[in-house]
């Protein structure tokens, strides 16, 4: 089991499972304790977690977790537990982590195990790192994480310091139980947070000498994680071309483990953003259509249970392409402009046709409605805390004559701007 750990972290996963296949072999002897084969069960979930077989994992759980809590084998069963919250993060399914989090604490206690504790606490801040992006108000909220400028991340900032919270904890665990490596590690997980909350520069420093490291001693799964966050670190400074380096080195790496889960996915997509900022449209649109087909074949095995009665996972939606995001900081930045879906296709880099599909695809409705939207929100907003009349801001934001605007107004928010106002003043 301990090669077959070692064998994980270096991305050697035909290794991993040959020597899983031993242990079951070893464990299924009638001189061994019948524990020792749910153990082993429980190194085949982290392995099928690994290689992205999230449905296979989750079934060895179901299987093994009840188990090991019966024989008091608390150290495995929180262990299992973590493997459980993985999935469940990375299915995005908060409410099902929630639900489990403070059974995992508990498991983790009762083993007095330093090392498991720091594994839960190290998911469950990653669970609250990913709930910090849920708090993002559009159109962020549909972009991914290592896509957003700094001054994106206000809203994120309450879940992004408690997640930071677990992982100074988990590391805190770590070094008092004097695991160098796992304190190490946890310290590795410090830095995205570091990152969204502004200190980029410094958690840059911090993780080329985690590289240095890793490189060493040939952790490649980890490897390609900590290239994923130096990319956005460096994004975040305005390096994209060292950014771009990073993110193809970790691409390059997971092909060559065959690294087959959810980090593809975000490699692909932050190559997108990388080149999108580099001027290079052609490589952005071919790294983002390589994103959806990454993405696809996920949904479509992941929607329903076997049983065929409820939903196994939260559909998975893609995340929205690097022109979108453009676009709608130009529409803002041209709020007050009439502003043709041409020029704002031109502005993007994309044909006015892929311009239209994409809105069409990702938000339900056309440029021409989305903008109208976005002008009617800040026009609601003008109304709320400025001494404005009705037609000063229908006016502010390029509607045709103040009817059209009470009737667009109207149909968005159910009640007349003017009766809008005078509910306002009273």
């Amino acid at each position: 089991m301990v090669i077959a750990s070692c064998a994980m972290r270096q991305g050697d996963h035909s290794e991993a499972m040959r020597e899983l296949d031993a242990a079951g072999h070893a464990a299924s002897s009638p001189k061994t304790d019948g524990g020792l084969a749910l153990r082993v069960d429980t190194w085949r979930a982290e392995l099928a977690y690994f290689q992205g077989r999230y449905s296979a994992a989750t079934e060895i759980i179901d299987h093994v977790l009840e188990p090991l809590e019966q024989r008091g084998d608390w150290t495995y069963a929180a262990f299992a537990q973590r493997i459980r919250i993985a999935i469940l993060l990375a299915r995005a399914d908060y409410e099902g982590i929630a639900a489990l989090a403070d059974r995992a604490v508990q498991d983790a206690e009762k083993s007095g195990d330093d090392y498991v504790m720091v594994q839960v606490l190290n998911v469950l801040g990653a669970f609250h790192f990913d709930c910090a992006t849920s708090k993002l108000l559009e159109p962020h909220a549909r972009g991914h994480l290592s896509s957003l400028d700094p001054r994106d991340a206000a809203p994120m900032e309450a879940d992004a310091r408690e997640a930071l919270g677990f992982f100074q904890r988990a590391r805190e665990v770590a070094t008092m139980a004097h695991y160098e490596l796992a304190a190490w590690y946890a310290a590795g997980n410090i830095e995205r947070p570091e990152i969204l909350l502004g200190h980029a520069d410094r958690a840059v420093r911090a993780i080329r000498k985690r590289l240095k490291i890793l490189q060493a001693r040939g952790a490649k799964y980890d490897e390609i994680v900590t290239r994923s966050n130096l990319a956005w670190g460096l994004r975040t400074l305005g390096h994209h071309r060292e950014a771009l380096h990073e993110l193809d080195v970790a691409f390059n790496l997971a092909r060559e483990t065959h690294t087959s889960n959810v980090l593809l996915e975000f490699l692909e997509y932050d190559r997108s953003i990388v080149l999108a900022a580099l001027g290079d449209i052609t490589g952005a649109q071919a790294s983002y259509r390589r994103y959806l087909r990454l993405v696809g074949p996920w949904n479509r095995s992941a929607q329903v249970s076997p049983a065929g009665d409820m939903p196994a996972a939260v559909r998975k939606r893609p995340l929205e392409p690097f022109f979108l995001k453009s676009a709608d900081r130009f529409i803002l930045e041209h709020i007050g402009e009439a502003l043709a879906v041409s020029r704002l296709a031109e502005h993007c880099g994309v044909s006015q046709r892929t311009l239209e599909k994409a809105f069409a695809d990702l938000r339900g409705r056309t440029p021409v409605a989305h903008v109208r939207n976005v002008r009617l929100d800040h026009a609601r907003r003008a109304l709320e805390e400025s001494d404005a009349t009705v037609a000063e801001v229908a006016a502010r934001f390029v509607f045709r004559s103040s009817t059209t605007f009470a009737l667009e107004y109207r149909k968005r928010f159910g009640v007349a701007p003017s009766r809008a106002k005078r509910s306002i003043a009273g």
